[in-house]
């Protein structure tokens, strides 16, 4: 759009090309709800106000407006949607832009796994911006990646994308900042000489360390877990992401936090959220929902949803029903219960009495059937087997809707000399596959997963994505790892040599190429019989996590078992 092809519009010279009448606009700036009309020039609002002529009215009859809702972090992948169908879910619950970090696919493809996730959003009805990853692999130290990217590659994709690359993806490596790491830190150069947010990740850092953490231009976090670490955040002029997924729930912790001085720097994400839940719960339209059933104004809830994420990231077209920006828009039967009527993008309506009317077609025409190999190493059951030492053994205590897990030393089980899973101790085998290069794995104990039979295999591994196996005997534990291989890529649940339910995932053992519905009725069925073994979804969405040896403190990657807090492998057995 050319600046003088608006103005006439915007002066009512000539009738707007949608008019949207009658309406209740919530006004981000002042915090007050204006009556009026919105006039829309191709894709952007002309002007507000008592516009009367338009090519095509669309009569609102006192619906409220607020303008289109931003997630200021999240992972694609982890909605195990093809791009195009995660616009489509995300789209029903008047989510219009996402500041997406496409680092899972990066750690299994490398390069070529983000430049898919460009491609296959150009053109779709949703503003997709990248975050570079800042961290393939996450930990080189600890675990096998499937890439490796550095500061030569992302120099080379800032050059190629300079309106779709906004930011670099989380700074997990903050000891690496800390440390004065070359690599880290040349990242970050590259990224803040281009104006670029640098996005963060520091749970708990804090004091000092917090300090020489945001003076490496690191101005963002959605890892704070309560009001006290979230305030000091601020104070020291981060913006804090309130972040409400499948698994990590920080929301009711946080949002004690916000009042009426501090609340332009809080935003809403999600992080990390499946099909399911963002199909029946809600995506950031959820978290204004919960927000304002905390006491939150609703006009607080929508500024943190839209205009405070938008500014934080230099979006000068977003975030606000006002002239000059993009019209994408939401429209609301009221702002107490938030219910969407409409969902309009780039003037266009998209989403109808929630339904999707819009289209989905893009730069690739189709969603390929596969992305990316699932390859492990030669093993059997008997190679699973860990023979007794006569000392007690670490196990891996996970935690629902918890990324952290702790570590618990206790007395193993024996039979015949080996040591083996008790159920009624909830202490489950786990195997990690090394799934790139198929050399690696390693065996393991948990605790808090609850399974009482069969086994649970999956190609979701936070960051590096290598195939765990968790279950109750190793005769299921190799079944299942060796499903998910056949499938290349995906989850599934097996009990006695059979297969229960599978979710296939073949685009980089990550995402689907079915619909959104046959997506998340595959998750219901799933978590179905989940309950049924006795764990359940969101226990499952953590083991997920189990592999991240950047979060404390117990973790099991396919090189060992992690101690996250003194960065170091450790036993099994503890002498």
């Amino acid at each position: 759009m050319r600046i003088k092809e608006i103005i006439p519009y915007a002066l009512g010279k000539k009738p707007a090309h949608v008019l949207f009448k009658n309406a209740r606009i919530v006004n981000v700036f002042t915090g007050e709800v204006e009556e009026g009309n919105i006039a829309v020039f191709k894709k952007r609002i002309a002007g507000v106000g008592d516009y009367e002529e338009g090519e095509k009215v669309i009569d609102l009859r006192g619906l409220y407006v607020v303008p289109g809702l931003i997630d200021a972090h999240l992972h694609i992948e982890s909605s195990m949607l093809s791009p195009r169908q995660f616009a489509k879910a995300v789209l029903l619950h008047g989510t219009t832009t996402v500041i997406a970090d496409p680092h899972e696919i990066a750690n299994v493809l490398g390069l070529d796994g983000i430049e898919y996730m460009i491609e296959a959003t150009e053109g779709i009805p949703l503003n997709v911006y990248i975050a570079i990853p800042s961290a393939v692999p996450a930990s080189p130290k600890f675990e096998t990646s499937g890439a490796r990217i550095g500061p030569e590659d992302i120099i080379n994709f800032v050059e190629r994308y300079p309106k779709r690359i906004i930011a670099l993806g989380e700074v997990m490596n903050f000891p690496g900042v800390l440390n004065v790491d070359y690599e880290t830190i040349a990242k970050i150069e590259i990224l803040r000489h281009k104006y670029k947010k640098i996005d963060g990740h520091a749970p708990g850092l804090t004091g000092r360390d917090l300090n020489a953490y945001i003076s490496a231009f690191i101005r963002s976090d959605h890892e704070s877990t309560t009001a006290k670490e979230a305030l000091e955040k601020i104070s020291r002029g981060m913006q804090i992401f309130i972040r409400e997924g499948t698994t990590a729930k920080n929301l009711e912790a946080l949002i004690k936090a916000v009042n009426e001085k501090n609340q332009f720097f809080f935003s809403f994400c999600t992080d990390d959220k499946d099909a399911l839940d963002i199909l029946e719960e809600g995506h950031i339209d959820f978290n204004i929902k919960k927000a304002l059933s905390h006491g939150i104004d609703p006009i607080t809830a929508i500024r943190m949803a839209t205009i405070n994420t938008a500014r934080y990231f230099n979006l000068r077209s977003m975030g606000a029903v006002a002239p000059g920006y993009k019209a994408d828009l939401v429209i609301l039967e009221d702002l107490e219960s938030f219910s969407i009527r409409m969902v309009v993008k780039d003037g266009k309506i998209v989403v109808e009495d929630r339904k999707f009317v819009g289209t989905l077609q893009g730069r690739i025409p189709n969603v390929p059937n596969t992305v990316g190999y699932v390859k492990l190493p030669k093993f059997t059951a008997k190679d699973l087997k860990i023979k007794d030492k006569g000392e007690k053994i670490r196990v891996i205590k996970v935690y629902e809707n918890s990324l952290i897990t702790d570590e618990l030393v206790v007395e193993p089980t024996v039979k015949d000399g080996y040591v083996i899973p008790d159920i009624d101790r909830d202490l489950l085998k786990i195997a990690v596959f090394d799934r790139h290069t198929g050399s690696d794995f390693t065996i393991g104990f948990v605790n808090g997963f609850g399974l009482k039979r069969g086994a649970l295999s999956a190609s979701i591994g936070h960051d590096s994505h290598n195939v765990f196996s968790i279950g109750t005997s190793d005769e299921d534990i190799e079944f299942a790892a060796k499903e998910i291989q056949k499938m290349n890529g995906g989850i599934v649940l097996v009990d006695g040599g059979k297969v229960v339910e599978a979710i296939p995932l073949p685009i980089a053992g990550l995402m689907s190429n079915e619909p959104l519905e046959k997506v998340a009725d595959r998750v219901r069925k799933l978590d179905g019989k989940l309950v049924e073994y006795g764990t359940n979804k969101e226990k499952m969405m953590g083991v997920f996590f189990i592999q991240l040896s950047v979060i404390p403190k117990l973790k099991i990657t396919d090189k060992g078992i992690v101690d996250v807090s003194r960065q170091r492998f450790v036993d099994l057995f503890v002498g």
